[in-house]
């Protein structure tokens, strides 16, 4: 919870965040399954805790972190919260931040909404993940490359900004232990991992995150009967394998009609554990192509497998990481009114089409260091009838390359820089 603190002080004040966390006052750390599991509340908790230490929150005078994890175990945490608010405004003296899972954002108390700010927790992109694990410098690259990506008016405006960069993306690469990135897709994707060396166990501790993301989030936004839930994990190993998802197709090997399918895929993407890429130029009407389902993070799919990836898969795992990255960094980009993120459904189309406003990027990746993805983008950008230019993302690349007029080839380490 502190690495993610940052998230909660002012811009300007960021850089001094290691100073601001380790500041000279209070901090408590309540994780509300065990208070649950002891039949406490949190608000019987906290009305406990002034009493031992002889103050009231009303008139706090000092600076006090209060940490609340997990706190969906308990049904009254908003109500907590919103008096907490309330008996504190004559000071700024409490800073609160609690974590839950995804159903909170769905039964937020409207009065609590006004009185906090919400974010959701994503799973670790590479960056934070190396920062962690290793506990050196962070590769602060991301806003410098999304906006490079995003607000370069030509090809060749995108490689000069690529080229310029580069050099400082290696030279943090080049400190890191070898295969460090594969350990990253296979299992970094979660925090509580990053020192589990034994890998049947990382697998096993991956599942028992999903078995915990349908208890907690899944069947509280959907109302399920007890035959669709046993199917839940049978959609997730089904997706695991996939190119992309016929619902028909699904519904008919699964056995489930066709609503309840639905149903089960929709609480997935509410939940965050899947990401939904729509076709291409599609409508919000009744479903005709294909869509494309991916994990919110690569540790997802390789932990359904048990680290088993067959050989039409394995690229999955880099699409998986693109998408975290779409939607954690481009799609709330505030230079354009709408940013949307699709795919390309006909044969031999690209893997993503990034279309911000009147803006359409196109984007390939790959394990290998063939300029196949050229003809992926090329087809594409037919089908959409132009674009601005093409990014191909290769993980046997070492060099930044204009391989094609419009479109060039970047090293995977570059979008894991982000």
């Amino acid at each position: 919870m502190i690495f993610y603190a940052s998230k909660f002080i002012r811009e300007s004040q960021k850089q001094n965040y290691s100073k601001i966390i380790e500041g000279n006052y209070k901090k408590i750390y309540v994780e509300a399954s065990i208070l649950s599991g002891k039949g406490i509340k949190i608000g019987e908790f906290f009305d406990f805790y002034q009493e031992i230490n002889n103050f009231r929150f009303v008139n706090l005078k000092e600076k006090l972190l209060i940490l609340l994890d997990e706190v969906h175990y308990d049904k009254e945490w908003g109500l907590f919260l919103k008096n907490l608010f309330d008996v504190t405004k004559g000071h700024n003296n409490i800073l609160v931040i609690a974590t839950g899972s995804s159903a909170l954002k769905l039964k937020i108390n409207p009065d609590l909404s006004r009185r906090s700010l919400l974010d959701e927790i994503y799973p670790l992109k590479f960056n934070e993940y190396a920062l962690l694990k290793f506990n050196g410098s962070p590769l602060n690259f991301s806003a410098q490359l999304v906006n490079t990506i995003l607000l370069s008016k030509n090809a060749n405006e995108l490689y000069e900004s690529f080229q310029k960069v580069i050099p400082k993306i290696n030279t943090c690469f080049s400190n890191l232990p070898p295969k460090t990135e594969e350990e990253f897709f296979y299992y970094g994707g979660f925090p509580f991992i990053l020192k589990v060396r034994d890998k049947p166990l990382t697998y096993q501790l991956i599942d028992n995150v999903i078995d915990k993301l349908i208890i907690n989030d899944i069947l509280e936004i959907e109302n399920f009967r007890s035959q669709t839930i046993s199917n839940i994990k049978n959609v997730l190993n089904l997706i695991s394998v996939s190119e992309t998802t016929n619902l028909n197709t699904l519904s008919a090997i699964l056995n489930l009609n066709h609503i309840s399918l639905r149903n089960i895929i929709d609480a997935l993407v509410q939940s965050g554990i899947l990401v939904e890429i729509r076709s291409y130029g599609e409508g919000f009407g009744k479903v005709r192509k294909p869509i494309k389902f991916l994990f919110i993070t690569p540790s997802l799919r390789v932990g359904i497998l048990k680290g088993i990836l067959p050989s039409g898969v394995k690229g999955k795992i880099l699409e998986d990481y693109l998408a975290l990255v779409f939607v954690r960094d481009f799609l709330k980009h505030k230079s354009f009114r709408k940013i949307d993120l699709m795919y390309d459904s006909s044969s031999g189309g690209a893997d993503f089409i990034l279309k911000a406003d009147d803006k359409k990027i196109i984007f390939e990746v790959g394990f290998g260091d063939k300029n196949e993805g050229i003809r992926q983008i090329k087809t594409t950008a037919k089908n959409i009838r132009g674009f601005d230019y093409g990014i191909i993302i290769s993980a046997g690349s070492s060099n930044i390359e204009i391989v094609e007029d419009k479109i060039i080839k970047v090293p995977l380490k570059l979008w894991l820089a982000i």
